[in-house]
């Protein structure tokens, strides 16, 4: 015997109609006051030029971008808006950057690096396997979650922000605001029942919860001390442990991103300063991605060079990755696409 719930519909009719006369326009102001501000700050010097500093002080050691006294028409480079620019022109801030004359934008960044490192940690090596093979997971995981034999772009959005924010042990909660925080655009609201059954079946896919509780094991026997496999330590302070925990599990794989990238940077520079033959600048790092502006004649030589200086194996759980980069061209930072460069190297 079973039984149903029956819904309103005048119900939800006013729901919907406090959704879209509230919900929204708040969604979209907040939006609106955020790109506002990110152009206010961007103010150039007499060359057309803003600046940043980058400095390692995160907790996982990755560098950060800030405005500083000490160099004028600076700010933070790092946050300047990509996944909201789909919504709408205005936001594509990054459209604005663009390379001397003669020069394109050319940026180098890992590609999978958080769900590589993630997979490598729990263990789930099938997992790492696909993802060095070049197969689309996510496509894979939505089609699980869905039931479906093909899903749309937008189920597979869905399905790598349940992904991402699972891996790190999100709450059924946060899981759902962060998905409905795009319902104005998207159109689809999430119920946390909705969101429960996604996430109970995403388990069924990903050892995840052998790797929280051996996370939760080593934090209780190292006082709240954890080491990445490149030997960072970082002591967690916090005094809840559900809060130490996830801080824990997100350690891991961004620490290790920030490792290697703190590794290749300085290699990197080290050859543009010695390339003569090579017209190219390192002009900025944005967490696991370097910008440069290069001679379009000189890109084969940049990727043939970089690549291995990124490419760094490591040793991680008795076994030897190396986390691949992707190479994106184009003649402006919001307008660069990714094209083949591994017959260059």
């Amino acid at each position: 015997m079973t039984s149903t719930s029956r819904l309103s519909l005048k119900g939800i009719a006013e729901r919907r109609a406090i959704t879209e006369a509230v919900v929204v326009p708040m969604l979209q102001g907040i939006r609106d006051r955020t790109v506002c501000s990110t152009y206010e700050r961007l103010e150039p010097d007499a060359a057309s030029r803003v600046y940043t500093l980058l400095s390692p002080d995160t907790a996982s050691f990755r560098m950060s971008s800030a405005e500083t006294k000490l160099i004028p028409h600076s700010t933070n480079l790092q946050n300047m808006a990509k996944k909201v620019s789909k919504i709408d022109p205005l936001y594509r801030v990054r459209d604005i950057f663009i390379p001397d004359e003669g020069y394109t934008f050319v940026a180098c960044d890992y590609k999978g690096a958080e769900a590589l490192l993630r997979g490598a940690y729990s263990d789930d090596w099938a997992f790492v396997d696909k993802l060095l093979q070049g197969a689309d997971v996510h496509t894979e995981l939505g089609c699980f979650l869905f039931g479906v034999d093909k899903i749309t772009p937008l189920q597979r959005d869905i399905t790598k922000t349940i992904a991402y924010a699972s891996q790190y042990r999100a709450t059924i909660r946060t899981i759902t605001l962060n998905l409905n925080k795009e319902a104005d655009a998207t159109g689809i609201y999430f119920s946390e029942s909705d969101v429960a059954a996604l996430h109970k079946k995403l388990l069924q896919m990903h050892p995840l919860e052998r790797w929280w509780e051996l996370t939760r094991l080593e934090l209780e026997k190292n006082k709240g001390i954890l080491t990445n496999c490149f030997g960072y330590r970082r002591k967690f302070h916090d005094p809840e442990p559900d809060n130490q925990l996830k801080d824990g599990l997100s350690f891991y794989p961004q620490s290790s991103i920030a490792c290697l990238m703190n590794r290749a940077l300085p290699l990197v520079h080290a050859w543009l300063e010695q390339a003569d033959q090579v017209d190219a600048q390192l002009l900025l790092q944005i967490h696991d991605e370097l910008l440069f502006q290069c001679r379009p004649e000189c890109v084969t030589d940049l990727v043939r060079v970089v690549t291995p200086k990124m490419e760094h194996p490591f040793p991680i759980h008795g076994r030897t990755l190396a986390v691949p980069v992707e190479w994106k061209q184009g003649p402006s930072w919001g307008f660069m696409k990714e094209f083949n460069h591994k017959e260059m190297v």
